[in-house]
This record gives C-alpha cells, structure tokens and sequence, in this order.
C-alpha cells in the first residue's frame, strides 16, 4: 500500500483507539460502581482522633460535655450537636450526636463531676470525619466564650482533640451513583468520538470520490508521494508544489490555482471556538478552515504556513 493510502486509512481511524481507551474506562468504572453497590458488612475500626483508619469507627464513650455547637438540619427540621467526648484514660475528642437520640450522660445536666468515675463506657459507632476549618472555628469560638479567655485555637485545638471528629449523624455516603454517572459521562465521551470518526472517514470517502469522479486523484497521490512534500504535523497539514492537503477534521485537498483568497479567522462556519484558523477561499465561494491552533507556541509555525501558502498562489 502506497504512502498515500497510509495516510488516508490514519485519518480515518485517528480518533478510534481514543474512543476504545475512553469506552473501557466507563466499562472499569461502572464495573467498580457495581461493586459499590453491593450490600456490605460494615467494618468498625477503632475510633483514633489523629487518624483515618477506616470510613466507619467505634469507640467507648463515659460521658459528654457540651453541645458546643447545634446545627438543624432544613430538610427535616431535627438538630445534632458537637460534644466533646470523654473516652478512655480521659481521651478527649470531638463527637456528634442528634439531640434527641444521645443515650450518654452530658456533665452537668445527667451527672455531676464527683460521680463520673462510677460510669462504665458505653461503645459509640459512627463515620469519621474530617474536621473542617470552619468546623474548628466555630468549637475555638465557643471554647474561648466558655472560658471566657482565648486558649483555644486550631493548634491547641488539633492537640487536644485531634483532626477527626466521630459523626453518628452522617453515614458515609456510597459512591456508587456518583460512579455510574461518570461512567455514562466517559461512554457518552467515547460514543460522540466514534461518531465524529463515523463523519471524517465519510469526509474522506467523499473527498476521494470526488477526486475520482474528476480524473484528479492519481494527480494527487503523485504529488503527495514525491519528494517536495513539507510537512507542518502540528497543523495537520502538507503542502505539495500544487496542492494543499489538510487533514484536521478529514480530508481537504486544494489546488493552489483554485485559490482565490486566503485569510485567518477564529470564525469557523458561523460560530466561534477558541481556534485560530487558515480559511482558504477558493474561486468557486468554498471556504476550508484549516491548521487550527489554540496555543500560542504554535504561532510560529501557523504564520509560517500562512506565509508559505500566500507565495504560493502569487
């Protein structure tokens, strides 16, 4: 097979193997949403406020203090506050829990100071959650109107009551949806590239026949395999001593003695896109848009080519 039809079977199947990589990416994807989606055992790690061992924690909780914070909930109106929990060996860190729903003493409102040491721990589940900066500013406030001194801030705060609260408000969420959505998204991705091939090897057959139809074509491969050929790869364009081929979104070949007018637009066939185009206008009204560019490195070589395609046709 000549170089010409080399090149002519590469345009026509350039944008396929994109398409394949793009089609098993969604398949990966959505094969790993199914499993998302498939009932799982919940796996309780213990709970550790300077660390994310796992999406769901346990933990044994003596008694609260606080809330230092309670937020409603505008979608069913109920409430949950931040505690500060007291755990093991006095470990203390950052829990929340729905008011109605807390089942531990609170200091000071279920049980005074001098009868905790008689509690017994009672084992909390929930899903660890990252303490947010807002989140921190917010506890740093309160603390310090508590006291009513400024002791608290996000360093003494990440000391004492670590970078992780335990949420048994919050489940964490499953990503399935999220994982089939993106995977229609990268199918959609790869079918609209099938489609666009589909169109440029029809642009290409066309081309070719019509080549074909006017006794031009072998004409055309003559020139496009002679030595003379200069290529601007970047610009998806080669030029022969008599024609121009252009191949950036099919296959255009103009004869330089059919060149009326030639120009450089961002205009592409009534609207625009962020492409700087060539538009050769042939003595016929054809307009072809062609060597696209978006960069502005490529400048360069796309003034070259506009310089070298203007001398052609003088």
């Amino acid at each position: 097979m000549g170089t010409f039809y080399k090149k002519i079977k590469q345009i026509k199947s350039r944008r396929i193997p994109l398409a394949i990589f793009i089609l098993i990416i969604a398949f990966m994807i959505f094969i790993y949403g199914i499993i998302e989606a498939i009932p799982k055992e919940i796996e309780y790690t213990e709970f550790k406020k300077d660390q994310k061992l796992g999406n769901y924690s346990k933990v044994k909780v003596y008694y609260l203090m606080g809330p230092l914070v309670q937020v409603k909930n505008s979608k069913d109106g109920t409430t949950s506050g931040y505690y500060v929990a007291v755990g093991e060996e006095k470990n203390l860190f950052i829990i929340r829990f729905k008011n109605d729903n807390i089942g531990i003493p609170i200091l000071g409102k279920d049980i005074e100071k001098d009868a905790i040491d008689t509690l017994e721990g009672t084992e909390v589940f929930g899903s660890v959650q990252l303490s947010s900066s807002s989140l921190r500013n917010t506890l740093n406030q309160t603390l310090n109107t508590i006291f009513n001194e400024d002791i608290a801030n996000n360093n003494s705060f990440e000391k004492v009551f670590g970078g992780y609260y335990l949420d048994t408000v919050v489940k964490v969420k499953n990503n399935a949806i999220k994982l089939f959505i993106l995977a229609i998204f990268f199918a959609i991705t790869g079918f609209l590239y099938l489609l666009l091939n589909k169109r440029i090897r029809k642009n290409v057959d066309r081309t070719i026949d019509e080549l074909k139809s006017k006794g031009k074509l072998e004409e055309v491969i003559k020139e496009f395999e002679n030595e003379k050929l200069i290529s601007y790869k970047r610009l998806k364009v080669y030029l022969s001593p008599n024609y121009i081929f252009s191949y950036s979104t099919g296959l255009n070949i103009i004869n330089f003695k059919d060149i009326r007018e030639v120009n450089t637009s961002k205009k592409k066939i009534g609207s625009y896109d962020k492409n700087k185009y060539i538009i050769i206008t042939t003595k016929d009204n054809i307009e072809y848009y062609i060597a696209p560019i978006q960069k502005k490195r490529q400048k360069f070589i796309f003034n070259e080519l506009l310089a070298k395609i203007k001398s052609m046709i003088q």
